[in-house]
C-alpha cells in the first residue's frame, strides 16, 4: 500500500514538474513574443517608472525621437523635458489618469523637431499601486504639415481676390468663397446646391459653354472670357479658369472654378483702343487711323478702275483766335468746325483731324470733279460760319487741297504729298480756296521740290549729317579783346557734299524743322566746348543762332540750362543770337526766353538789326547785350550815304543804351576802316574771316 502510494506521489510530482516546466516555457515564449511585439511595433513605445525615469524604449520610439537607447534609458522625463505640456501629461499618468499629449516635441540631444501624438497609461504593481507608465506615440509631423498646409490653403482661398467655387462632376456647387459673394451678389447659402451656370448671362454663346464642358470632361483645364450676371441684374465680364480635380486613381471628382472680374480692364482697354485711333478733342479719327484707312483705299484703287479722293483742309485765321482768346476758344472752334464739315459728308466718307487746325477727308468711290464740288460746298459753309466766343464774333476760312486716288496716283505717301502740296498751293494763292493737284502744275512742282528738301533735312537729322562751322568776330576798338566766333551750320548730302545753309534753313523754318535743328546745334556746340574745356579761356564767348520757333519752347529753355550745367561750361561764355524779326514776332516769348537765360548768365545778341519796321520802338523792351547791324546796310556803306547814316544812328543808339555793336558783311579793309572810324565795336564778314570747320578756330587763335 505504501509502495503504491509512493509511486503515485512520484507520478504526481513528475506531472507537477512537467506542468511547471511547460508553464515556464510558455511564460518564456510569451515574454519573447511580448518583447518581439515591443521591439517591432509600428508605433513608438516607452516605459517609465513612477519617478518618470525611462526604463525601456523600442526602436520605433528611438527613431521618432532621433536618439539611441543609451541616451534615452535613465532620462528624467519629469524634470528634463522642455515641453511642459508633455511633462504635465506624464505626471497625470503617474497619478492614475490616462492622458494624451499632442504637439511639437524638440529632442534635447539632437534638437530634432517632431510633432507627436502620445497616449500615456499608468501601470500598476501586483499590490495595486502605480508602478510607472507606458507611452504609445505616433510621429504625425507629416500629417500636421499637411493639415497646416490645408489650413493655409483654406485661408488663401477664403481671402483670395478671385472668386472661387468648387462643384461636383455634375456642376452642382459645393463651395464658394467670400469673393464669389462680393462679385456676384449671391451668398454661399444661395449658391451651394445650384448649378454652376445659374448666374450666367444670355450674351455668352452656347458654343463657348459646350467647348468648356468638352475640355474639362476630358480632364483638361479651360480658360476663357465670359459675361455673367450679378444678383442685381448687372452684367460683368469675367476671366474664368476651370480646373478638373482627380483622385488617386485619376478619376475626376470635382471642378474648381476661378473667376477674375475684368469688366474695368475691358472698359479701359476699349478706351485705350479708341484713344489710339481717335482725336480726343473732336471725336474724329486721328492721323494714325486715317492713314491706315487711306492705305486701304489706295490699295483698292490699284489694279482697278475705282477712284477715291483725298482732301487736306487747313483753317485760316485759327491762330489769331487761339492766341487772342485762349486755347479754350481754339478747342471749341475746332469742335464746331469738325461738326460743320462732317454734316456735309456721306456715311461712307471719312473725316479726320490730323493735328492742330488740319483736317483730312477721304471721299470713297468718287470722281475728282464730284469731290471738288463737295470741297467747294465745305468752303462756302466755313466762309458763312460765325464763331462766337463770349462777346466776340469771328469769321474763319479754310484752304483745301484735293488729290485723286487712282491706279496711277502712286502709293500712300505720294498721295499724301499730292494733297499736302495742293493745300499749300491754296494758301500761297491767297488762302480760303480749293486747289486741285495736277502733275503739270508749276506751283506744285516748286512745292514738291521743297518737300523733297524737307525729307532730306529729316534724314540728315536722323543720320547726323550736319557739321559745325564757325566764323570769327574781331574787336575793332579793343585790340587785346579775346577772340569771338559765331557757330554756323552746314548739311551734308548723302554723298558727303556740303549744302549751303541758304538752301535748307529757309525750308526748315517754313516746315517747322527749325527747333530740332536748333537743339542739334546747341547740343553739339556744348559737346565741343566740353571736349575743349582746357582751351575755352582763350575765347571771350561763342555765339549760337536760335530760330524764332525756339523762343516759345519751354522744354528747350530748360534743356539749354541743363546741358550747360552738365557740360561744366560757364554760361557767360555763350551768346545766343536771335533775329530782330523773330524777336518782334514773338515778343512775349522772346522776353521770357531772354530774361530767363540772362539771369542764368548767358548773353544775347539781336541779329539783323535794322530790318524790322519798328526796330527802335522794340529795342528798349528786349534785354539784349549786343546789336548786330544788318549787313544790308554795311555792304554799301562806302557808296550809299543813307546806309551810312543808318549804321551811324544804330551804333549811337546802341551805345546810348550801353550795348555793344557788331557790323556784318564786312567784306574788305575799306569797309572795316569805315566802321571802325564810326566807333562800331566788332566786325564780321568775309573780309575778316570766312566760315571754317569749328576746330579751325583753335588754330586761328594761335596765329601771330
Amino acid at each position: 500500500m505504501f509502495l503504491f502510494q509512493t509511486i503515485n506521489y512520484r507520478q504526481q510530482v513528475k506531472k507537477l514538474r512537467d506542468t511547471v516546466t511547460q508553464r515556464n516555457n510558455e511564460l518564456i515564449q510569451s515574454e519573447a513574443k511580448l518583447n518581439s511585439i515591443f521591439e517591432h511595433s509600428p508605433v513608438g513605445i516607452f516605459h517609465y517608472n513612477k519617478q518618470g525615469v525611462l526604463l525601456r524604449t523600442n526602436r520605433h520610439f528611438e527613431a521618432i525621437i532621433g536618439a539611441n537607447k543609451d541616451g534615452l534609458i535613465g532620462f528624467d522625463m519629469l524634470n528634463k523635458i522642455q515641453n511642459k505640456a508633455l511633462s504635465k501629461a506624464i505626471k497625470s499618468s503617474l497619478k492614475g489618469q490616462i492622458s494624451t499629449f499632442k504637439g511639437e516635441y524638440v529632442s534635447v540631444s539632437h534638437r530634432k523637431e517632431t510633432y507627436l501624438n502620445v497616449d500615456l497609461v499608468p501601470i500598476y504593481s501586483s499590490a495595486g499601486e502605480i508602478d510607472g507608465g507606458v507611452g504609445v506615440c505616433d510621429d504625425i509631423t507629416i500629417q500636421q504639415q499637411n493639415t497646416s498646409n490645408l489650413q493655409k490653403l483654406s485661408r488663401v482661398v477664403e481671402c483670395s481676390l478671385d472668386a472661387i467655387m468648387i462643384t461636383n462632376t455634375n456642376g452642382i456647387i459645393e463651395y464658394v468663397n467670400p469673393r464669389f459673394t462680393q462679385m456676384t451678389g449671391y451668398s454661399s447659402v444661395e449658391a451651394i446646391g445650384n448649378k454652376a451656370n445659374f448666374f450666367r448671362s444670355k450674351t455668352t454663346k452656347n458654343a463657348t459653354y459646350n467647348k468648356l464642358w468638352g475640355n474639362i470632361s476630358q480632364g483638361e483645364e479651360w480658360t476663357g472670357e465670359v459675361q455673367n450676371k450679378r444678383k442685381n441684374g448687372q452684367l460683368y465680364w469675367a476671366k474664368v479658369t476651370i480646373i478638373p480635380m482627380t483622385n488617386s486613381s485619376g478619376k475626376i471628382t470635382h471642378f474648381i472654378g476661378i473667376q477674375v472680374d475684368i469688366t474695368e480692364s475691358r472698359v479701359i482697354s476699349k478706351q485705350i483702343a479708341y484713344q489710339a485711333k481717335h482725336d480726343m478733342l473732336t471725336g474724329l479719327i486721328n492721323r494714325y487711323e486715317f492713314e491706315h484707312q487711306l492705305t486701304d483705299a489706295v490699295c483698292s484703287a490699284q489694279g482697278s478702275r475705282l477712284t477715291h479722293v483725298l482732301c487736306f483742309l487747313d483753317l485760316d485765321q485759327f491762330k489769331i483766335i487761339n492766341d487772342t482768346c485762349g486755347h479754350a476758344a481754339g478747342d471749341e472752334l475746332l469742335r464746331q468746325i469738325a461738326g460743320l464739315i462732317g454734316d456735309n459728308l456721306q456715311a461712307n466718307d471719312t473725316l479726320a483731324r490730323l493735328g492742330g487746325d488740319e483736317f483730312a477727308i477721304l471721299i470713297r468711290n468718287s470722281k475728282l470733279a464730284d469731290a471738288v464740288i463737295i470741297a467747294n460746298e465745305i468752303l462756302a459753309k466755313v466762309k458763312k460760319f460765325q464763331f462766337i466766343w463770349k462777346k466776340s464774333c469771328f469769321s474763319v476760312g479754310v484752304s483745301i487741297g484735293v488729290a485723286e486716288i487712282s491706279n496711277t496716283s502712286g502709293n500712300t505717301s505720294e498721295v499724301l504729298i499730292h494733297a499736302d502740296l495742293a493745300c499749300y498751293a491754296a494758301k500761297d494763292l491767297g488762302r480760303n480756296r480749293v486747289h486741285t493737284y495736277h502733275d503739270n502744275d508749276e506751283l506744285l512742282a516748286t512745292r514738291d521740290g521743297e518737300f523733297r528738301w524737307v525729307n532730306e533735312i529729316k534724314e540728315a537729322l536722323s543720320e547726323d549729317r550736319f557739321e559745325l562751322y564757325a566764323q570769327p568776330i574781331v574787336s575793332l576798338q579793343e585790340p587785346e579783346h579775346k577772340p569771338v566766333f559765331e557757330v554756323l551750320l552746314r548739311m551734308l548730302d548723302k554723298h558727303g557734299e556740303l549744302i549751303s545753309p541758304g538752301v535748307f534753313l529757309p525750308i526748315a523754318e517754313r516746315y517747322n524743322l527749325s527747333q530740332p535743328i536748333d537743339r542739334w546745334v546747341i547740343e553739339r556746340t556744348l559737346l565741343w566746348m566740353r571736349t575743349h574745356c582746357q582751351q575755352l579761356d582763350m575765347f571771350d564767348h561763342i555765339s549760337i543762332n536760335l530760330s524764332g520757333a525756339s523762343l516759345g519752347d519751354e522744354d528747350l529753355l530748360q534743356h539749354i540750362m541743363t546741358n550747360i550745367t552738365q557740360a561744366n561750361v560757364r554760361p557767360q561764355q555763350i551768346m545766343f543770337e536771335i533775329t530782330e524779326t523773330a524777336a518782334i514776332s514773338n515778343l512775349a516769348h522772346a522776353t521770357v526766353f531772354i530774361n530767363t537765360l540772362s539771369t542764368f548768365g548767358c548773353q544775347f545778341a539781336l541779329d539783323d538789326f535794322g530790318s524790322g519796321l519798328s526796330s527802335f520802338a522794340y529795342l528798349k523792351n528786349l534785354p539784349v547785350n549786343i546789336l548786330k547791324i544788318d549787313g544790308i546796310f554795311i555792304k554799301d556803306i562806302l557808296t550809299n550815304p543813307i546806309d551810312a547814316a543808318m549804321v551811324k544812328s544804330i551804333n549811337e543808339i546802341g551805345h546810348l543804351m550801353e550795348l555793344k555793336t557788331i557790323a556784318e558783311f564786312v567784306e574788305n579793309d575799306a569797309i572795316k576802316q569805315k566802321i571802325e572810324a564810326m566807333g562800331i565795336d566788332f566786325a564780321q564778314g568775309y573780309g575778316i574771316g570766312k566760315p571754317q570747320p569749328i576746330d579751325n578756330m583753335l588754330k586761328l587763335t594761335h596765329q601771330p
